[in-house]
C-alpha cells in the first residue's frame, strides 16, 4: 500500500465508523515512511526535521530517533545524558509545527546512515524513546541485560518506577537500532507522556520550554549517567 493510498485508508476508517482524528497520527507513527530514504524524498532536511550529532570515540552511544517533536523530550534526555559523560549522541528531530508523528520510523527500519553507523562502531548503545501513559513510568527493554540491570537499580534508587518493557515495545529485536552495535546488544527506554512531561516546568513540553527542565530531568540524568559509568568500567 502506498503512502496516499495509506493515508486515504485511515481517513475513510476514520470518517465512516466516526474515529477520532489522532486515529490518523497513529496510522502514521506506526510506519507512514518505510526507509530514510523514502522520508527524505517527501520531508525537507531542516525544515521538517534536523538530525545532530556529536561522535566522540565512546564506548557507548545514546541516541533519540524520535526527538524533538515526535516523542517530546526524548532528545533532551539523550543530549543531556551525553554531554554529562562527554560521550557520542545522536538525534532525529522532527521541527514541524504540527504532524511531527509522521515523522516516526520504527526503530527497526530506521537507516538514516549517519545513525546507524554511529551504533554500530559502537560497542553499546542507549536508546530513548516515548511511550504514552498517564502514569510517570519507565519501560526498560533491549538486549543488553547487564547494563539494563544497572540502569534498573540506579534508576529504582532514585524512586523512579521502572517496569520491564511489554511485548510490543521490548526493543529485543537484532534488527532494532540500538542493538546494532559491536555486542548486538543494547538499551531501549521508553518514557511514558507523563513523566516526559514532568522534565520541564509548568508540565510544558513544548518546544519553546523545553530549555526549562525541572530537578526530575536532572535525577533522571544522574541515574543514567551513573549507571553508564560503571558498565563502561566493565567493558
Amino acid at each position: 500500500m502506498n503512502k496516499f493510498n495509506k493515508y486515504c485508508f485511515a481517513l475513510f476508517l476514520s470518517s465512516s465508523f466516526l474515529l477520532p482524528l489522532s486515529f490518523l497520527t497513529t496510522v502514521s507513527a506506526a510506519g507512514y515512511y518505510d526507509s530514510y530514504e523514502d522520508l527524505k524524498e517527501h520531508e525537507v532536511l531542516n525544515e521538517d526535521y534536523e538530525i545532530n550529532y556529536k561522535q566522540r570515540g565512546s564506548d557507548i552511544t545514546v541516541i533519540a530517533i524520535h526527538g524533538g517533536g515526535i516523542e517530546p523530550g526524548t532528545s533532551e534526555v539523550a543530549k543531556g545524558l551525553a554531554n554529562q559523560m562527554n560521550i557520542s549522541y545522536y538525534l532525529f528531530a522532527g521541527i514541524k509545527s504540527t504532524n511531527n508523528e509522521i515523522l516516526h520510523l520504527t526503530s527497526k527500519r530506521f537507516d538514516e546512515p549517519t545513525g546507524r553507523r554511529m551504533v554500530q562502531n559502537s560497542v553499546s548503545a542507549l536508546s530513548i524513546h516515548g511511550y504514552q501513559g498517564e502514569e510517570p513510568i519507565i519501560y526498560l527493554g533491549g538486549r543488553n541485560e547487564e547494563y539494563k540491570e544497572l540502569v534498573r537499580d540506579y534508576l529504582q534508587n532514585r524512586g523512579f518506577q521502572v517496569e520491564d518493557a511489554p511485548d510490543h515495545i521490548s526493543g529485543m529485536s537484532e534488527e532494532n537500532i540500538v542493538n546494532d552495535n559491536q555486542l548486538r546488544a543494547g538499551v531501549q527506554l521508553e518514557l511514558t507522556a507523563e513523566l516526559r512531561k514532568s522534565f520541564f516546568k509548568n508540565h510544558d513540553w513544548s518546544r519553546e520550554n523545553r530549555h526549562n527542565t525541572t530537578n526530575i530531568y536532572d535525577k533522571l540524568i544522574d541515574g543514567l549517567k551513573e549507571a553508564s559509568d560503571i558498565y563502561k568500567e566493565q567493558l
